[in-house]
């Protein structure tokens, strides 16, 4: 469990946005919390679809972070990145492209962005080391 934990400590934000993913797929499953404005416009069969794709991506991201298993990530950052591009469009085709889609589109191809960036570093074999102390 220490080991996981550790690797989860390296990647803070990768683990939140993992948890928040879980969090927010499952309260959307429930019918919890505030109604997501894009899944109150889509039909129900969609919105469930995004909200389980949702809970996987988290759960992808989170177990690969922990377990030192980049294909299980990968596969996360795979889900993130379909679910954020359908959020994307629906967003954008129901509100139009115009200035009500500004801060949720900029978001969104933020989160896009660094999806691919961490799938090209995984890709590439790259991992994050942790240095303690005053030499390398």
């Amino acid at each position: 469990m220490r080991p996981a934990l550790a690797r989860l400590a390296v990647a803070p934000f990768e683990a939140a946005i993992a948890a928040l993913l879980v969090i927010s797929g499952l309260a959307a499953l429930a019918g919890y919390g505030l109604t997501d404005p894009v899944q109150a416009l889509l039909p129900g069969w969609e919105a469930t679809v995004l909200a389980v794709m949702s809970v996987a991506s988290g759960l992808g991201m989170g177990a690969g972070i922990a377990a030192g298993r980049r294909g299980t990530e990968a596969a996360g950052l795979l889900f993130l990145l379909a679910v954020i591009t359908s959020r994307f469009l629906l967003t954008g085709h129901v509100l139009g492209y115009g200035p009500r889609f500004v801060v949720t589109g900029v978001f969104d191809a933020a989160v896009a962005w660094a999806a691919l960036a961490r799938l090209g570093t995984l890709a590439r074999g790259q991992v994050i080391v942790r240095v303690s102390g005053e030499r390398m």
